[in-house]
């Protein structure tokens, strides 16, 4: 690719590349917020999310992609990733922009290198130029660029500084050819990365901070599952009590729905249907709508400061005695609002018999809609006990949790057997979170889950209320 201006024209596709926690998912909500939709790559379950940027006179359409450490490695994000930027199974990109991690960029570079080495128009973002200017280090970005071959942006996803510059350079690709090192030669490819850091980067960074010293608690083998535990309590506590008033608005308005629509009609079948089928249905549905909202809108806020990828760390060293990784949790944590997102959630899973273990044994946790059964057996069981009746509704939690972990093992011994990819985690740096990340990221999620979820429920609801009729 020789030196060259390369006009990005008008809704050209660009897509975000990058490792996992560096920032990218951020920067496509900043660039793109609402105007974005959710559907899966071509030929794969993998989720995509597309968004348009308008920024002078010029709309740029995103897709962000899956964060991964490395294009070539054998999993099913990383394939996905490589066949968007060679086109395979879709149209292939006018540009990549590959976000980096200014505090981390050693490691970072890797990914760079091996998207240059597809020929393909490129943008560097540098996020968490802040975090790494707090701590010790300068950054040409003028050098940085000239030895990459490209434009280098300095971004801040969070308050969208930069965004502009961003989208600027991508009107205006200006890509030139430069020495690459093979991709497969891991000593070289760490030599030239460090050339480049010597060349553009001045500082150190600082070492023995107040993160690592809460790095050192919160992936301790026994503080770490304290913290954890701690957490855990506060979130579910957190959804119990905000979402009741909520899920009871929903009854209240259904309920309403239900008696003015079935005073209106006569009675028959297409009374019943209505009120009882469809409406019904639709209620069912969306009474849990405000669990599943807060329960990801906390999961967001967590991912976020950077402290779940710590409770992953921790939780793999339980999990793995069971058959599963510790990514595993996340759905998990899912599976006590509603099993559906559980199972949509487990795609963050990246090897192929951990997901499908995962996804056969979230249904096992204890989800929102067991609650009302809870509640009535255990006050029938221990009416003049409540600390009985507490310690059996805690028991009916566990009892799930065990049954999963138990029933897991038996799968990855069994019909699902093999050896495990170990999981490969960075701990990423600590930031405050994004309330407009997560309002966002709710708000996907709460429309994924009523497109996809919803659809069905209300579909087998109606079956089975016709079912029942016809049985009558």
């Amino acid at each position: 690719m020789s030196s060259s201006d390369l006009q990005i024209k008008k809704d050209n596709s660009i897509l975000l590349l990058g490792n996992p926690n560096v920032g990218k998912t951020t920067l496509f909500n900043r660039l793109c917020g609402l105007r974005s939709a959710t559907a899966n790559f071509p030929g794969s379950t993998v989720e995509a999310r597309k968004g348009k940027s308008s920024r002078s006179n010029s709309t740029l359409t995103f897709t962000d992609l899956p964060g991964i450490y490395s294009l070539n490695a054998k999993d099913e994000l990383s394939a996905v990733c490589r066949n968007s930027i060679d086109g395979v199974d879709c149209a292939p990109p006018d540009a990549v922009v590959v976000i980096i991690d200014a505090t981390n960029l050693r490691r970072n570079l890797t990914i760079v290198n091996e998207v240059l080495h597809h020929e393909i128009p490129c943008v560097i973002a540098l996020s968490m130029v802040d975090i790494a200017q707090k701590s010790g280090l300068t950054i040409d970005v003028s050098k940085f660029g000239e030895k990459l071959g490209c434009a280098v942006v300095g971004v801040h996803p969070r308050t969208g500084a930069g965004t502009n510059e961003l989208h600027e350079a991508l009107v205006n690709l200006k890509n030139s050819k430069v020495a690459l090192p093979d991709v497969n030669d891991f000593k070289v490819v760490n030599t030239w990365a460090n050339e480049i850091i010597a060349s553009s980067v001045g500082g150190e960074l600082a070492t023995g901070t107040f993160t690592d010293r809460l790095d050192r608690t919160f992936t301790h083998p026994f503080l770490g599952l304290v913290v954890f535990a701690s957490v855990m309590t506060g979130l579910f506590w957190t959804i119990f009590t905000l979402a009741a008033f909520p899920m009871d608005l929903v009854d209240v308005i259904f309920g309403y729905v239900g008696a003015t629509v079935g005073g209106l009609l006569p009675a028959g079948d297409l009374h019943d249907m209505l009120v009882d089928g469809v409406i019904g249905g639709v209620a069912g549905t969306v009474v849990f709508l405000p669990q599943i909202c807060i329960l990801f809108f906390l999961i967001s806020l967590l991912e976020d400061t950077g402290y779940l990828a710590r409770a992953a760390f921790v939780m793999d060293r339980l999990l793995r005695k069971f058959g599963l990784p510790g990514q595993s949790f996340v759905p998990f944590l899912s599976a006590h609002a509603c099993a559906i997102p559980a199972i949509m959630a487990a795609r963050i899973v990246p090897d192929r018999r951990d997901r499908i273990a995962t996804i056969l044994v979230a249904p096992f946790f204890s989800c929102s809609a067991r609650l009302p059964v809870y509640v009535l057996l255990v006050g029938v069981l221990f009416i003049d006990s409540p600390f009985l009746a507490g310690l059996a509704f805690f028991g009916c939690y566990i009892l799930g949790a065990v049954a999963a972990l138990f029933t897991a093992l038996l799968l990855r011994k069994t019909v699902i057997s093999g050896s495990s990819r170990p999981m490969m985690l960075e701990l990423p740096t600590y930031k405050m979170p994004s309330l407009r990340t997560a309002f966002l990221n709710t708000f996907d999620r709460a429309w994924v889950f009523m497109k996809n979820a919803g659809t069905v429920i209300l579909a087998i609801v109606v079956i089975l209320w016709w079912m029942s009729a016809r049985s009558d």
